[in-house]
């Protein structure tokens, strides 16, 4: 090789080096160094700037926090800002802000000032250490007006070097400053704590990391979409120094078109490791749909795609999280420290469930995810999890299965909590005898076999409102309880009394038309569908407010104003309730929405649309018997429920 190839290759690579030695991250070159760069500490700097400039300045601070928000670097400005030899109020420095061009300045920016000393309280934690620490407090700082001690991670000290430390934090030389940064404050003694000016540092909210991210990348001439840089500061999670650090890691592995990276969102998710959050909006759809086969097959293709079954269910986890807030607060909640796109996909999801469902999918995400942590095969405590989830809306609330229990339950046996049905073409009750026949005892209804009634196909739903049950058996007043629920008003029911012998009183009803047989007009029929569906599966509060509502046709919805206020019919029209209602709405094939509004219309005005019963109705016949009307007569009461306790086929 001649010298002057030799040469030049020297000169390549020495200029390679300088250029490798020169790169600083993006964490270290963009690091504030004025109070007013900050990002996220509003509290913090406005009461510093305000002690800097009424001299209140004190001997200890603890400045504590999540990692990557600054509370070293608020160290190092207030450092700054007290060793600053231009005067505040000058023209160089008009601000108690550091002026950052003065020899003090420019030395404890770059980290080797003689008078800020910082020291790392994780490996200089014994008390030997703090001992030389507290006799080299007692001499004069060398240049500068303080000596300054920033003790990084300070929590790892221990007791007895704290101690020793004790007596200098309590009187310390008026030139001596300590600053401590830690992440866990609650591991310092009370009595360092109590010595100390203690700022608790807040975790950066999502739009001031975004705001942050957007301006570097237009500093650093990196073409970045919305959705890239939304994920990196999901991804920094409430931490600027993460945010950065990941944003320094895509930037390294993008493509580079004309000399500028091009960061993308889904090279970002094969860099971090994760999948888009639209695979767990599918997951909770398949959930809400009882398809476990669905479930079980997505995420078999994500674990054969190389996914890790931890890293599944730790963002599994911060979605359920994230849907659960959503549906708490709504979607435009403080709450949500994610994007526009992703906050409108946690709403969606939050509209298949209810608060108590994704609360007790959290939960059991959550144990899942521990037990992931020390399980070795993790593949099947995921898909267990996952399938929990798919079962648990089978669970009844413990309110409405109590609901279902007679009131003589604990004195009969072999009595069952039976679900009432909303047509029977006869009614008999029997006046009280002394004794009750006994006959082989029947096993009560598991309250999954009512949830799974519960949740029946729309087809199911249709062939319930016509069916025609059996004969009923005779209810005995003691057996008409006063609890709180509603049946469909008196007036729309016609039944004649029948003969009575011996103290028992046969009602038949008049005859009626069915829901499907002859109705007045499409209203008509899909106002009594609705409602005997809704009084059926038990939400009999629901079928009242609509039966007493005025039902109109606008198009294609079918709106029922009501006399009740919003919040009313928020609590009545429960998520479970719309679901029946569109599963009905769907099975006697209307492709129509119903929507129920407050209005001053309704059964109160007698502008409401009476629905037929099919076949009578339980709270009618109670109504008309004579032993209820001395009841009523007698005590002045009211009959607000009546359980239909009848055998049933």
């Amino acid at each position: 090789m001649s010298q002057d190839k030799r040469t030049a290759l020297i000169t390549a690579l020495q200029s390679f080096f300088r250029l490798i030695m020169a790169y600083q991250v993006l964490a270290r070159k963009y690091r504030p160094q004025r109070f007013s760069d900050v990002v996220g500490q509003e509290h913090v700097t406005r009461t510093l700037l305000n002690a800097l400039e009424q001299g209140r300045i004190a001997h200890g601070y603890i400045f504590s926090g999540h990692r990557g928000i600054g509370k070293t670097t608020i160290a190092r400005i207030l450092a700054m800002a007290l060793n600053c030899r231009s005067v505040a109020g000058s023209a160089e420095r008009p601000t108690p802000e550091p002026c950052g061009v003065c020899d003090s300045c420019k030395e404890i920016r770059a980290g080797n000032a003689v008078d800020v000393i910082e020291i790392d309280a994780a490996t200089n934690r014994g008390i030997d250490e703090i001992r030389e620490l507290r006799d080299a407090a007692r001499y004069r700082p060398a240049r500068d007006k303080y000596k300054i001690y920033i003790l990084d991670e300070a929590h790892q000290i221990t007791d007895a070097a704290f101690n020793a430390l004790l007596k200098t934090l309590e009187e310390p030389p008026e030139h001596v400053i300590f600053m401590m940064a830690t992440t866990q404050p609650e591991d310092f003694p009370q009595t360092i704590r109590s010595r100390c000016q203690h700022f608790s540092f807040h975790a950066v909210r999502f739009e001031d990391i975004l705001g942050q991210l957007r301006a570097i990348a237009e500093q650093e001439n990196i073409a970045a979409g919305e959705d890239a840089l939304a994920l990196l500061a999901e991804a920094g999670d409430g931490s600027m120094r993460d945010a950065l650090s990941i944003m320094d890691q895509a930037i390294a592995s993008a493509p580079v078109l004309n000399g500028r990276p091009i960061l993308d969102a889904d090279r970002i998710r094969d860099l971090m490791g994760t999948v888009p959050n639209t695979v767990f909006e599918r997951l909770l759809e398949a959930v809400s749909e009882n398809n476990t086969s669905g479930v079980i097959l997505q995420v078999h293709a994500l674990l054969n795609a190389g996914n890790s079954p931890q890293a599944l269910a730790r963002q599994f986890v911060r979605y359920l999280r994230n849907v659960l807030m959503a549906r708490i607060a709504g979607e435009n909640s403080e709450l949500l420290q994610i994007s526009a796109d992703e906050r409108a996909r946690a709403a969606r999801s939050a509209m298949l469930f209810s608060e108590e469902d994704l609360t007790r999918f959290l939960q059991v995400m959550l144990r899942t995810y521990d037990e992931l942590n020390y399980r070795q095969e993790q593949r099947f405590h995921l898909e267990l999890g996952l399938v929990k989830l798919v079962h648990l809306q089978r669970l009844l609330p413990v309110e409405e299965f109590l609901s279902q229990m007679p009131s003589g339950s604990k004195s009969q046996p072999g009595g069952s909590a039976l679900p009432r049905t909303a047509s029977v073409p006869t009614h008999t009750l029997s006046a009280p005898s002394p004794a009750r026949p006994t006959g082989p005892s029947r096993p009560a209804i598991s309250p999954f076999e009512a949830d799974r009634e519960r949740k029946m196909s729309s087809e199911s739903t249709a062939a319930a409102v016509s069916e025609t049950p059996a004969a009923p058996r005779a209810l005995t007043p003691l057996e008409i309880t006063s609890q709180a629920a509603f049946k469909a008003p008196v007036s729309a029911i016609s039944e004649t009394p029948a003969a009575t012998t011996e103290g028992t009183l046969a009602l038949a009803p008049a005859a009626t038309p069915s829901v499907d047989a002859a109705p007045e007009t499409d209203l008509d029929r899909i106002h009594e569908a609705v409602c005997s569906a809704l009084e059926e599966k038990g939400h009999n509060s629901a079928a009242l407010l609509l039966d007493e509502g005025n039902w109109t046709l606008q198009g294609d919805t079918v709106q029922v104003e009501v006399t009740r206020t919003k919040t009313m019919i928020e609590l009545t029209m429960t998520q479970e309730a719309e679901k029946i209602v569109r599963n009905t709405l769907r099975a006697i094939s209307a492709p129509l929405k119903l929507s129920v509004v407050p209005g001053e219309k309704g059964g109160a005005n007698g502008n409401s649309r009476p629905r037929r019963a099919s076949g009578g109705s339980i709270q009618a016949v109670a109504m008309e018997h004579p032993l209820v009307k001395q009841a009523l007569e007698l005590f002045q009461a009211e009959v607000r429920s009546v359980l239909d306790l009848r055998d049933k086929k």
